[in-house]
């Protein structure tokens, strides 16, 4: 749902810019071209045309508000919740349906000398092992989050 959200902010940003630029260009050609090649021009335009430029900001501000709020949830939301396990097998937090989520990895996943990413089916299984198994090669940066670059988890 993030995702979504995200490609919302992006698209609602890109489409407030494109305002911007033909606000700009019905203003005059010159701040049409300064705007669409020179960056910070858009912010003296907004200051010295406010009123032909505050529907095209008002929608960028808005476009960028989602994007930063639907990233902090990515970060810090439930869909990465499978990344607080603890070295013990439990979970960062006090949710009990979480502690309940560990008793049942604990009996799904056992050490039996794999060692990569490739050789795992789940993130979670991934985590076990580098949690519980010798010799472990899928956290090279040690961050505790391991195949963080495999497109499959």
């Amino acid at each position: 749902m993030t995702e979504l959200g995200l490609y919302l902010g992006l698209l609602i940003l890109i489409i407030g810019a494109i305002g911007l630029i033909i606000a700009a260009f019905r203003t005059s050609i010159l701040w049409g071209l300064a705007v669409l090649f020179l960056w910070p021009f858009s912010i003296f335009y907004v200051i010295f045309h406010w009123q032909e430029a505050k529907g095209a900001f008002k929608l960028q501000v808005f476009g960028f508000l989602l994007l930063f709020v639907c990233a902090l949830i990515n970060e810090d939301g439930t869909s990465s919740a499978v990344n607080v396990i603890r070295s013990d097998g439990g979970y960062f937090g006090s949710n009990p349906t979480r502690n309940s989520i560990s008793d049942v990895t604990h009996q799904r996943f056992k050490c039996d000398g794999r060692q990569h990413c490739s050789q795992m089916h789940s993130r979670a299984e991934a985590i076990f092992f580098i949690n519980n198994c010798p010799n472990t090669k899928m956290d090279g940066d040690h961050d505790g989050r391991p195949c963080e670059n495999d497109s499959r988890f």
